[in-house]
């Protein structure tokens, strides 16, 4: 750790974070030349240039109230204590900025944008930037000074205005409480809408808040975000991770992982339910797996997440919605809403895709069936279950080019009903086209049992396929004088009409 003697404002290097010094939390100057460098404070002879900075004075002055009011002699600063142009020395800055603002002796605030009235404070640009969010709960004593260097409060003094400014709880900020039992939700929730100069810091700035390392690795920008989900998901078994709402994505569906801290924003008031059963979920190379009770939604099909967490003054449990998309494969639907769980829940293992482009989002959504079905002909079941969609009449496929399904069907107000009345359309997408055929219940009735493993052995038998036109793909004609006919039609929104012929 690099620090600044506050006597001689030289710089002294040490092992650890084992001494006695004041820390500074500032907003950098809007322009970057106005800040004082690593480089600058260990050259030989400071120049008149480096004197005259804004930012030089706050090392002086930081230095000097380290000094005379608490007697400390050492002093942190983020622009000018840390090597930059080491990749290893500014990687283990940031992966130690929690704990060594939590060290220092005391945190001098420095707000350069407030006066003496008490509305700038409110809205000082300190409250909006992202790393200045664990400059102020990581220390337990924190300085407030305006912009004339002007005592203004301490953290505990205002703590009921900073709670009303950050949204961060008093005890949090006061250290009664303990930021690991805050839900993962909740702790980003305070991070929504704080700014970063660099995309990849609004992941970085966040480390410490949920006590985890990463390497740093400028360039990948938004996937930061990502990659700290992930390693979130490796040491905690926080479902609320999984609780957040993107208003501002157009995208029909989404990975389970939230793509910014700003999905967050709604969700301060998230509260953990308790729970005898601690489910477990990993990360894969298909997404996350996990092994979790489902509902799901009669009217869309559409499978709801719980959480085991509530918002709000409500008791009820909170969810996410998902579509399945393969066998055993599931998007995030409706990334813009969360649910509210009611009814029955059964326990499935499945795993949820983390992330997923635009283009994929778009194939899940027009890579569907519609099927129209006649009054008297009901859906009895259907495989892959969630895949398909009673409201809007669409079976669901996979963005992943492969889908293998099936729809059974029986024909409703017979009044000598039995089983030779169903029947099932098997449908199945594969190398950009796709395929299907009918089947009625005495063959149907053989190969139910081991459908998906009879099909991935026997596709040649759907010999029916089109991409282009409407055309007719299968036939059948059941018991009851009744004949369903079966067509697929290609393009964006490829279709199946089951019509009913009555035949004497």
């Amino acid at each position: 750790m690099i620090l600044i003697d506050t006597a001689t404002l030289s710089l002294r290097e040490f092992p650890t974070s084992d001494q006695r010094y004041a820390i500074l939390s500032h907003t950098w100057s809007l322009s970057i030349d106005e800040e004082v460098t690593y480089e600058e404070m260990v050259s030989s002879e400071r120049s008149a240039a480096t004197l005259a900075k804004p930012g030089y004075s706050k090392v002086i002055k930081t230095c000097e109230i380290a000094r005379s009011n608490y007697n400390l002699p050492y002093a942190w600063i983020d622009t000018c204590c840390i090597n930059k142009a080491s990749s290893a020395e500014l990687s283990e800055a940031i992966n130690s900025m929690f704990k060594w603002y939590g060290d220092a002796w005391v945190c001098l605030v420095y707000l350069s944008d407030v006066t003496d009235t008490q509305s700038s404070f409110h809205h000082s640009r300190w409250f909006t930037r992202g790393w200045t969010l664990q400059e102020l709960i990581a220390p337990m004593a924190v300085i407030f000074f305006d912009s004339e260097w002007a005592f203004r409060g301490t953290k505990e003094s205002m703590a009921t205005h900073i709670a009303t400014i950050t949204g961060i709880p008093s005890q949090i900020l006061d250290h009664s409480a303990d930021l690991n039992d805050v839900p993962v939700a909740q702790r980003f929730s305070w991070a929504a809408l704080r700014e970063t100069t660099r995309d990849e810091d609004r992941a970085y700035s966040l480390m410490g808040l949920f006590d985890i390392n990463m390497a740093m690795l400028y360039g990948e920008g938004r996937k930061a975000f990502i990659r700290l989900q992930e390693q979130i998901l490796s040491q905690t078994a926080d479902m609320s991770l999984f609780l957040w709402n993107d208003l501002q994505t157009r995208q029909e569906y989404t990975g389970i992982l939230a793509p910014s801290p700003d999905c967050f924003r709604e969700m301060r008031t998230v509260n953990a339910k308790p729970t005898f059963t601690q489910r477990d979920f990993h990360l894969t190379n298909r997404g996350i797996r996990l092994k979790v009770g489902l509902a799901w939604e009669a009217d869309t099909g559409l499978a709801i997440l719980p959480v085991k967490h509530s918002i709000g003054s409500t008791d009820k449990p909170a969810g996410i919605y998902l579509r399945r998309v393969g066998l055993d494969l599931f998007a995030r639907a409706r990334p813009q809403d969360y649910a509210t769980i009611e009814g029955p829940r059964n326990y499935t293992v499945f795993t949820a895709v983390r992330t997923l482009t635009q283009s994929q989002s778009k194939s899940i959504a027009n890579l569907v069936i519609s099927v129209s079905i006649p009054s008297d002909i009901s859906v009895v079941k259907v495989e892959p279950h969630g895949s398909w969609n009673p409201s809007a009449q669409l079976l669901h496929s996979s963005h992943t080019g492969a889908f293998l399904g099936y729809m059974m069907f029986r024909k409703d107000h017979e009044p000598d009903y039995h089983r030779l009345n169903d029947f099932s359309v098997v449908v199945c997408f594969r190398h950009g086209q796709w395929l299907a055929t009918a089947v009625d219940w005495p063959r149907w009735s053989k190969i139910q049992g081991s459908f998906y493993n009879y099909y991935k052995d026997h596709l040649d038998e759907m010999s029916y396929n089109d991409t282009i036109e409407d055309r007719e793909i299968g036939c059948i004609v059941a018991p009851g004088l009744t004949s369903v006919t079966v067509h697929l039609r290609g393009g964006v929104e490829p279709s199946v009409h089951i019509r009913n012929i009555y035949t004497r």
